[in-house]
């Protein structure tokens, strides 16, 4: 099994901390869904696809109260506006 460190990125202009760290916290659980399957461990896989939804709850949460739409968040945004969230 391998395993990456991926940066977790956010907007640099975005005002919502909140929505920001629940996006970064679904992406990484998004990956480890992906390696969950890869090393057929289904039961964690399915665990942590949850975990993922309520972290796009999350984030849908946050977004209300933001400004501006959780669409300009993207897996690929422009990342000369972007700043390190976290690392997964």
């Amino acid at each position: 099994m391998t395993y990456a460190n991926q940066m977790l990125i956010a907007e640099n202009s975005s005002s919502n901390r909140e929505q920001e760290v629940a996006i970064a916290i679904k992406r990484c659980l998004e990956s480890l869904v992906v390696d969950a399957k890869r090393s057929q461990m289904k039961d964690l896989a399915e665990f942590l696809a949850l975990a993922a939804l309520a972290a796009d709850d999350a984030a849908r949460a946050a977004a209300r109260t933001a400004p501006r739409a959780m669409a300009s968040h993207s897996a690929f945004a422009d990342l000369s506006n972007s700043r390190i969230v976290g690392n997964c």
